[in-house]
């Protein structure tokens, strides 16, 4: 992980720092296969128009300390992200929350502002112990750099400006991890991170597939792929009138043969989707691409005509998207819309997309797990009618209407193409020689299945 500032998950804001502090705080809720929210340290039942939700924090759980885990930390994590400004890395989860009911001493319930099936996606967090972090606001304090926590793994020491040691826990209500110790080393990059793999300095590394791909090891290493939130897409530039037309839209969409592109160039590193919704969900329908019909897409393109070729901007630094940008460019002249891909460092590529200097773009988000379109601000003209369908999602009060309401989101999204949807890309666990059983990564936990690990001493 990135060297910490703090390490209390609460008030914690990198994202390597919270993968490593989940194996010492467990979090509320998990997610299953389906992406479907399912309880962890506590029961969950949610009201059945879904206002509210009461959790039961399990029996069994209590902190590092032999303290039992409580309603009163319960409630005194959210309080205290609520009172947080600062972009800690759970602030969002707590937004929908208007008030706490403490039932007894292992239960609280929670009543949302906003009603709806997708609000459970907001327990994915952990909580803290109330008698040892209350009034540790200071982000080096002894406590908050010497945390007390409830899961599979212990902090034990830290080494400043070098690592963490964390040693296995026998109090946790999962099962004891076989391994008994872990080192978790503090590394400043994604390049740094890969040097230190492949010398053997490291064991375990999470990595977005892109990354290995473009930096294969020099190691064999063995390797588990996971699906994660990655979604990857054309842009267009809504400041042109050009792609205001939902026709020409289409047209482009039509031009292009998205479903052998995919299959092509992600292979199985990715799932193919034409909307944010994540295949694997269990409310997502099958909606397919837009079928790839060069006739129609001439005809939907009409008499469009340009003085200069149209630029389709990619980043250099995402071998994958390169491919896509350039399949996109000879399909798109091969109907007679001249084109270029236009391939430009990251730092260019972020600025001509803040400037609108391009034409279409290959871009990517990695969204969060409850569905989303925030990500379109900027990049896509305004759509009252995908900003309805969306509208009617978030509201819904029972699967059965959540569902249709997906669907027809789905539906939509297919239609008036804000962006062209391509795919969610996995991401990779990647581990050497010395780990002897399976990773068994979770989308909102990748080291989750870390108890389960064994390491063979050679």
């Amino acid at each position: 992980m990135r060297t910490p500032l703090t390490l209390n998950p609460i008030l914690n804001q990198d994202v390597t720092v919270a993968r490593i502090l989940r194996l010492v705080f467990e979090p509320l809720a998990i997610l299953d296969d389906e992406l479907r929210v399912t309880g962890h340290l506590a029961e969950l039942d949610f009201a059945s128009d879904f206002t509210s939700v009461m959790l039961r924090i399990r029996e069994d759980a209590i902190w590092s300390d032999g303290m039992p885990v409580t309603s009163d930390d319960l409630i005194f994590t959210v309080e205290t992200l609520q009172a947080i400004n600062q972009p800690v890395i759970y602030r969002e989860n707590v937004q929908n929350i208007e008030s706490m009911i403490r039932v007894d001493a292992r239960t609280v319930q929670i009543i949302f502002s906003q009603a709806s099936v997708t609000a459970g996606y907001a327990l994915l967090f952990p909580i803290i112990p109330e008698h040892i972090y209350r009034g540790e606001l200071n982000l080096q304090s002894f406590r908050n750099m010497n945390p007390i926590g409830n899961g599979i793994f212990l902090f034990e020491n830290l080494t400043p400006l070098r690592s963490i040691n964390l040693t296995r826990s026998l109090t946790t209500f999962r099962r004891r991890a076989l391994i008994e110790e872990i080192e978790v080393i503090f590394l400043s990059n994604a390049e740094t991170d890969l040097y230190a793999f492949d010398r053997s300095r490291i064991d375990v590394l999470r990595l977005p597939f892109t990354e290995w791909t473009r930096h294969q090891s020099t190691n064999t290493p063995n390797y588990e792929i996971f699906s994660a939130m990655y979604f990857e897409f054309i842009g267009f530039n809504p400041r042109l009138p050009t792609f205001r037309d939902i026709h020409l839209r289409q047209g482009i969409a039509h031009a292009f043969n998205i479903e052998e592109a995919v299959n092509a160039v992600y292979m199985s590193h990715a799932v193919a989707s034409v909307s944010p919704i994540h295949p694997y969900s269990w409310a997502a329908s099958d909606i397919p691409a837009p079928v790839f019909d060069p006739a129609r897409a001439t005809a939907l393109l009409g008499n469009l005509r340009r003085h200069a070729p149209l630029v389709i901007l990619v980043n250099e630094d995402n071998p994958m998207r390169v491919s896509i940008a350039q399949r996109l460019s000879e399909s798109l002249t091969a109907i007679g819309l001249a084109s270029n891909a236009v391939i430009v460092p990251p730092d260019e590529y972020f600025r001509r997309i803040e400037n609108y200097d391009y034409d279409l773009f290959i871009g990517g988000m990695n969204l969060p797990f409850a569905p989303d379109i925030s990500f379109l601000r900027g990049i896509s003209a305004q759509d009252p009618v995908l900003e309805n369908a969306f509208a009617n999602l978030k509201l819904a009060s029972t699967e059965s209407a959540y569902l249709q309401a997906v669907y027809q989101f789905q539906q939509t999204f297919a239609e008036h193409l804000p962006v062209i949807g391509l795919a969610f890309r996995h991401s990779t666990v990647l581990s050497n020689s010395r780990l002897a059983r399976g990773l068994n990564p979770a989308p909102c936990s990748i080291f989750s299945g870390l108890n389960e690990w064994v390491l063979k001493y050679q």
